[in-house]
């Protein structure tokens, strides 16, 4: 598909930044590349899982890539202008089948890839704009950061179109990789939404196991793990705390689309076989915390390594990216992309 580049707005005000985030950003990579930041991170990630809105209430040909090293920076490194790249014909969905691809200024020909999902209640009034200073940010800590757009309700979504749209996104980096040098590590993609977008990466997260008649199944890029921020895990739990955002995604209310209800839950396929953590505002009055709870409780049960963070603030606390909640979950995505994998990959 075609790809254009982003004109880089925020450009200007990023190299005025830069030289005050330096120090912290350094720092925090040198811990990383001595294994005292992502390694500790992730172990304890493991070792839990061992043992709207307004808002309402509420593959093939990855197998095949060899093994390269990865070796982290040792300090913060500048961030190319993103280019977009669509993932379907631009005419067949007024252009909203795409994404806007991040890459850090560096030689590292091995790019663990984290996907950045966003929400907005799965309508059209909200789109991948508000996650540019994430992608940004993560990027500068030498990872590549795949911000994807999709259509929503509103703008030809709904279930399944807007699911699916999600899913052809994250298997179209195996031809952005390509496109790129065959610089994204296919084996380490790590996957991350909020609110909505958190529902989204929660399916993403276990379309491996769904049966055929699902959206996603049969993935071409499988994901290594998935970091969901105030995400929509059983979607009739949230109808029945008042979220008035479901039954537009759904096409109708609870009582007469019952079974649709469990079939686009993410909470209904688990055991997703990857690692989860769920991050959630204490105050969070859009989605209630108990998403993230019950479903981190019962992907333990059967046996998935997941785990719930609840951190200060209400819906969006990761907004403030100089803030410690955004530090703190930063922290927990890079050493999620960055973990070693295991014998199997």
């Amino acid at each position: 598909m075609p790809e254009r580049r982003v004109p880089d707005r925020g450009r200007a005000g990023r190299r005025s930044r830069r030289s005050g985030t330096e120090l912290s950003r350094r720092a925090l990579l040198i811990g990383l590349s001595v294994g005292a930041g992502g390694a500790a991170g992730w172990a304890l990630t493991s070792a839990l899982g061992a043992g709207d809105h307004d808002e309402p209430t509420s593959g093939p040909g990855v197998d095949s890539v060899a093994a390269r090293p990865y070796v982290p920076p040792e300090g913060a490194v500048g961030v190319t202008e993103p280019r977009r790249f669509f993932y379907g014909e631009p005419g067949d969905s007024d252009g909203q089948t795409f994404g806007d691809l991040y890459l850090p200024e560096s030689a590292n020909p091995a790019l663990p890839v984290v996907v950045l999902i966003h929400g907005g209640g799965w309508r059209d009034s909200m789109g991948l704009a508000y996650m540019e200073n994430q992608a940004r940010d993560l990027a500068s800590f030498d990872v590549a950061v795949w911000n994807i757009e999709y259509r929503r309700v509103g703008s030809g979504g709904g279930w399944p179109t807007t699911v699916a749209d999600v899913c052809r996104a994250v298997d179209h980096l195996a031809e952005v990789s390509a496109q790129v040098g065959g610089r994204l590590d296919l084996r380490r993609v790590l996957v991350a939404g909020h609110s909505a977008g958190g529902h989204l990466a929660l399916w993403v997260a276990g379309r491996a196991r769904l049966p055929s008649s699902l959206p996603g199944s049969r993935p071409v890029v499988p994901v290594s793990g998935c970091v969901s921020l105030a995400g929509v895990s059983d979607l009739l739990r949230a109808e029945e705390a008042g979220d008035r955002y479901v039954a537009g995604l759904l096409g109708g209310r609870s009582d007469t689309r019952r079974q649709r209800y469990r079939d686009a839950s993410p909470v209904s396929h688990l055991p997703t076989g990857i690692p989860v953590v769920c991050v959630h505002g204490r105050d969070d009055e859009v989605v209630s915390p108990e998403q993230s709870e019950a479903y981190v409780r019962e992907a333990r049960r059967v046996g998935d390594p997941a785990r719930v963070s609840l951190v200060p603030g209400g819906h969006d606390p990761w907004g403030d990216i100089t803030g410690r909640v955004w530090h703190d979950t930063r922290d927990t995505m890079l050493a999620m992309a960055r973990r070693p994998l295991g014998p199997v990959g």
